[in-house]
């Protein structure tokens, strides 16, 4: 037998870590995602807090680059990640921008990326629903 020297949890190790290695998932951009406050809270000030908070809170660096745009940066372990996120009193986006050690090949990117941006998302709507 080919692999009878090696241990049971060596080879189920290796067998993991092998199908982890996939060309990863699809990029997600978040676009014209509604923003749901009331109509007195609806601004352009609240929203940019809300979205600064909730990057901030969840590991991104956040830098405000106009008046309806705001860049965020995600650092760890060695991996970078950058979005673009646009807003309007009525609406926001978040766009991939860059990567680094991330696996993305133009379409596909390591799945933890979209990890990273799905909770940036929910915290930025969370915050927003309490404005």
């Amino acid at each position: 037998m080919l692999f009878k020297n090696y241990s049971p949890l060596i080879l189920i190790a290796s067998i993991v870590v092998f199908m982890g290695c996939g060309s990863g998932s699809p990029i997600q951009n978040y676009n014209n995602s509604p923003i749901k406050a009331s109509a007195g809270k609806k601004n352009q000030e609240n929203i940019r807090r809300a979205i600064i908070l909730a990057g901030t809170s969840t590991g991104w660096q956040m830098r405000e680059v106009s008046k309806s745009q705001v860049f965020a940066t995600r650092y760890s372990g060695g991996h970078m990640a950058k979005v673009e996120i646009n807003y309007t009193t009525e609406s926001f986006n978040i766009t991939y921008k860059d990567s680094s050690n991330l696996q993305y090949d133009g379409t596909n990117i390591h799945k933890t990326y979209n990890s990273w941006v799905k909770k940036l998302y929910k915290t930025i709507k969370k915050n927003i629903s309490k404005m």
